[in-house]
């Protein structure tokens, strides 16, 4: 699922665009006669069909009746390579449908090298050398030479960046601890709900995907969708997106759980027990209230996480900015959750952060603040601008930029943590 989900299933540039509404969809039915013919019902032949159904979307408008089926003759798969691009009488479009194929069915998983010898059936002398360049550029690292520049160029950079190593970053925390606002800041957008509520009921995963602008996620076990709008009430198991700040190159997921000390639910508390137990990440990210750390309930994520993780532990100190100079040490604070963490036989890191002064900075930073957003972040504009609401300086000994709002509310300090390990 992880090369879906860090993809883009609808390329740039694409010569199909500029080909008449009826040569789209001769070459559109092509490519589902393609994708049809290598792996008809399966999950993997899911995907397949959802990337062939948003491309048609995204070309034609809608979906294309009739576009998913296998003639006797492969008839549709030699007429869609035949096509010549629109003004170009001799330039034939094999390069481009073979590019496709061989791209959905590696996105999908597809079994695509036991259906050689039927896709030989539809290729001649001028025609076979795309596919077999297609074919050696997704499946053996092929430089996709005689293929359409462009696309390669595509193609070349997502495929080095799932050849990268997956970085795991479990997120833990009670509830209202501030769990979900830290993975908006994360993130740079709003992808899980902030309530005073409990809202995450399971465990899910968001994906860094700098290749599209889209949304692309998963819900109910089964149903992919592709929008530009996203409902974070949305029950979803997995999702991805362009990531910003420090993780936007980087492959990255973070997993989401459900608040531990939910009253209304038990079961909620057991499933993030038993994700921490199974250790399935690379980082832990356990969020703890600064100004309650000392509640019970804090305290006893704190234990479970210090003596049933086995991975690097990240100790968030969240909502820092609550603090008030003439009443609480931030400093001592923190100094004095070190030795708290130090008397459990921990060296976990502890990382200052004002996680909503951070999610409203990268929201401002991506144009989708509004005129409420800018009420509260000027609030916490004028807060970072004392030292002493400098998260930066508390986490790295490094005073910040005057005019750096992102480095005093401590994310730059928690990406480049993550970044580094």
């Amino acid at each position: 699922m992880q090369k879906l989900l860090t993809s883009n299933i609808i390329p740039s540039n694409h010569p199909i665009k500029d080909l008449p509404e009826k040569l789209k969809i001769r070459y559109l039915k092509g490519l589902g006669e393609a994708l049809c013919l290598i792996e008809p019902n399966s999950q993997k032949e899911q995907k397949a069909k959802f990337c062939y159904d948003v491309l048609c979307e995204s070309f034609l408008g809608n979906t294309l009746e009739g576009g998913w089926e296998v003639t006797k003759d492969l008839r549709h798969i030699k007429k869609a390579q035949n096509l010549c691009r629109f003004g170009l009488k001799f330039f034939r479009m094999s390069d481009c449908f073979w590019w496709d194929v061989y791209r959905i069915a590696y996105q999908s998983e597809l079994p695509i090298e036991s259906y050689d010898s039927e896709f030989q059936k539809t290729t001649g002398i001028f025609t076979t050398k795309f596919r077999e360049a297609a074919k050696k550029h997704f499946l053996d690292g092929g430089n996709g030479e005689g293929l359409h520049k462009t696309l390669v160029a595509q193609s070349k950079d997502e495929l080095n960046f799932c050849q990268r190593p997956l970085k795991r970053i479990l997120v833990v925390g009670t509830v209202s601890v501030g769990k979900s606002t830290v993975i908006n800041a994360l993130v740079g957008r709003k992808v899980a709900q902030m309530r005073t509520a409990a809202c995450t009921s399971q465990v899910s995963e968001i994906f860094n995907n700098p290749f599209c602008e889209h949304l692309l996620y998963i819900a109910d076990c089964k149903q992919i969708n592709y929008s530009k709008k996203w409902d974070c009430n949305s029950n979803f198991e997995k999702q991805s997106l362009r990531f910003t700040g420090s993780l936007d190159s980087y492959p990255i997921v973070i997993m989401d759980t459900p608040g531990v000390d939910n009253a209304l639910d038990e079961s909620h508390g057991q499933i993030t027990r038993d994700t921490i137990l199974g250790g399935e990440y690379d980082i832990l990210i356990c969020v703890v209230n600064a100004p309650y750390v000392e509640r019970t309930g804090e305290n006893e994520m704190i234990e479970y996480v210090i003596h049933n993780s086995k991975k690097k532990i990240i100790f968030i100190f969240n909502q820092l900015d609550r603090f008030r100079p003439s009443n609480d040490s931030i400093e001592e604070s923190l100094d004095s959750f070190r030795n708290i963490l130090k008397s459990k036989n921990s060296d976990a890191q502890v990382v200052p952060l004002s996680a909503i002064s951070a999610f409203l900075l990268k929201k401002e930073k991506n144009g989708q603040i509004d005129e409420f957003d800018e009420i509260d972040l000027e609030y916490h504009k004028k807060k970072l601008f004392s030292p002493y609401y400098d998260m930066g300086l508390y986490g790295t000994g490094h005073e910040s930029g005057e005019n750096d709002f992102l480095a005093k509310s401590g994310i730059i300090n928690l990406e480049n943590i993550i970044v580094s390990q």
